[in-house]
């Protein structure tokens, strides 16, 4: 394995804070977050629910825009790039992974690992033959013609790995992977994650419950009440 600590920084972040506003009152999410993933980490976020992980996730991916703080892609501010700027960088350089896989079910599992190379303008017998190939890569070479209806819970998280990583992105934000999953199905996801990370080099940002997923990554960040607490390598 590749020594990461020394890798480069893929995506950082300085004083992120982001506060919500209802009428007269306010509520303050992140309080001041700073972060760094490294090109090829597997981190993990962990904390209660409330604590912030998912609006940090959201930040880092650009779905939303922080109250203050800057944000930072191989050296760049992702917050000064026109919305289309944004959009490419999210459909090529980032993949997104969901506890609720948010498949089109109207699609066969081949459609759905396609979709982000069609919406890339990719001719769609390039991107059937790339899905067919991370399909396979992922164990489901018997189930691509398969809608998500007709596949397990576990099959379709891994549907969706395939589609956040069918552009080879060099970053992937996974928010409660294993959250939806038994035991079983949770080690196999994770497992997954471990394998494609060495093999195509994707940092993963992971936001979880489970310690025990937590604790098999690289490193561990706690969120407590919009705050990070600090690293533990594990």
């Amino acid at each position: 394995m590749s020594n990461k600590k020394n890798s480069p920084e893929l995506l950082v972040c300085t004083g992120l804070t982001k506060t919500y506003a209802d009428g007269n009152l306010t509520s303050q999410v992140l309080k001041g977050v700073d972060l760094s993933v490294k090109e090829g980490e597997l981190l993990a976020i962990v904390g209660s629910s409330g604590s912030g992980k998912s609006t940090l996730l959201h930040l880092l991916g650009a779905l939303d825009k922080p109250t203050q703080g800057e944000i930072y892609y191989q050296g760049q501010n992702i917050h000064t790039w026109k919305d289309k700027v944004q959009a490419k960088w999210r459909n090529q350089e980032m993949g997104f992974i969901y506890q609720f896989h948010h498949l089109l079910s109207e699609f066969s599992a081949l459609e759905n690992v396609a979709m982000p190379l069609l919406i890339a303008g990719v001719n769609i017998k390039t991107a059937t033959i790339k899905a067919q190939k991370i399909l396979q890569r992922v164990g489901l070479s018997k189930r691509m013609d398969y809608r998500p209806a007709k596949l397990s819970g576990g099959e379709r998280q891994r549907v969706a790995i395939a589609r956040a990583l069918i552009n080879e992105p060099k970053l992937v934000l996974a928010d409660e992977p294993t959250g939806n999953l038994d035991a079983r199905n949770a080690e196999s996801v994770y497992q997954l994650l471990r394998t494609l990370n060495a093999e195509f080099g994707t940092a993963f940002v992971v936001v979880t419950h489970d310690l025990s997923l937590a604790h098999k990554l690289d490193r561990v960040e706690l969120m407590i009440n919009g705050i990070l607490q600090g690293t533990s390598d594990v």
